[in-house]
């Protein structure tokens, strides 16, 4: 009995530490990826019982096993921000949500908004019109942009949005909608930068059309493309459909790339929101995403999936903190009718980031 729960343990390690290789990367991996990953559990509801029974030893090998697959491999992130509470509200409340494919109650938006009192609200596969967004949030800075939407307390000095036809024409989806916000003073001088050391590079300075009293921030609404249509064709072909899955992670990886070079490009610390299809310990998201502060990983609690299936779930929409800022709080909302949840957190503002390093 002691042998068996060794070995699963042994297991389970392999698991956890192949899982952010070859996930995304190798087809068995990636179904795991984004399959039910309870099913690696199984094996406990007969190792534990027999353990009792027979081997009372094997149940610290068990215990560790059990650990492994409820925090790093089904993602239960316990953070002592999200145990104590941060530091307050921070100084930006941010929230993303895709809305998906049916139509959009916007009344129940507005109750979610009242509630969860975000200052910038992200929306991907958002069907309204910005004068119905406009009317529903009067005094509110509204953006709307192909299913992109954006609605800011704060005012929006900047609005781009990449031209997706190249990557429609591969097949793909790759909405990056880039902005400019102007910050109050309130979160501006909340943590002053610290000085520059020797030889390091001046940071960017507000340009001419910043208000007075504010800072300006860019933020980084995302829509990346899915994994399902080689999800769904390896669950009929497996091994068969590989080069179909080859060819959705090569349009993914390429997406992610693109995405990523607009946050680099952003003259502002940056903030990257959005539904990217993937989790974090995809190894697409570890190639592209890791160096940023991942706000539910760093101040979340629970399991934070944001994408539901009949059985399970899998946290795919982020909020990604650059240099310059930090999660006090982050939390999954309510149920809003979608097949996605919204994520919520409150960053605050550190200091000036450095330089980023070339790519």
């Amino acid at each position: 009995m002691l042998a068996s729960a060794v070995l699963y343990l042994l297991g389970v390690v392999a698991v956890w530490l192949a899982l952010p290789i070859a996930g995304d990367r190798w087809w068995p991996a990636t179904l795991f990826l984004f399959g039910p990953r309870q099913v690696i559990a199984l094996p406990l509801l007969a190792i534990v019982p027999a353990a009792l029974l027979v081997q009372r030893r094997a149940l610290v090998p068990a215990a560790l096993a059990s650990l492994i697959v409820v925090g790093p491999i089904l993602g239960f992130t316990v953070s002592l921000r999200a145990l104590v509470g941060g530091a307050g509200r921070g100084d930006l409340r941010v929230a993303s949500f895709n809305t998906g494919s049916r139509p959009m109650s916007v009344d129940r938006l507005k109750g979610f908004v009242a509630e969860a009192r975000p200052d910038v609200l992200a929306l991907q596969e958002c069907g309204m019109p910005e004068a119905e967004l406009t009317a529903a949030f009067p005094g509110w800075f509204v953006h709307v942009d192909r299913g992109m939407c954006l609605v800011s307390r704060h005012r929006i000095l900047q609005a781009e949005s990449r031209d997706r036809r190249d990557v429609w024409n591969a097949g793909g989806h790759g909405a990056i909608v880039r902005y400019a916000i102007a910050l109050p003073d309130r979160a501006a001088v909340a943590a002053p930068a610290a000085a520059p050391g020797p030889g390091a590079p001046e940071a960017p300075q507000p340009d001419a059309q910043v208000p007075p009293g504010t800072r300006a921030f860019c933020f980084l609404n995302l829509h990346l493309e899915t994994p399902r249509e080689a999800i769904e064709a390896l669950m009929h072909g497996l091994w068969k459909q590989e080069a179909e899955h080859d060819r959705v992670i090569a349009l993914r990886v390429w997406e992610s790339e693109l995405a990523r070079q607009w946050v680099d490009e952003a003259p502002y610390p940056a903030i990257v929101v959005g539904d990217l299809n993937m989790p974090v310990d995809s190894a697409i998201y570890r190639r592209f995403w890791a160096g940023f502060e991942n706000a539910f990983s760093r101040a979340g609690l629970g399991f934070g999936a944001t994408k539901r299936t009949r059985w399970f779930g899998v946290r795919i929409d982020h909020v990604l903190a650059g240099p310059g800022w930090t999660t006090e709080r982050a939390w999954i909302g309510p149920d809003l009718g979608s097949d996605h949840l919204p994520i919520l957190a409150d960053l605050r503002w550190t200091g000036t980031p450095p330089a980023p390093e070339p790519r």
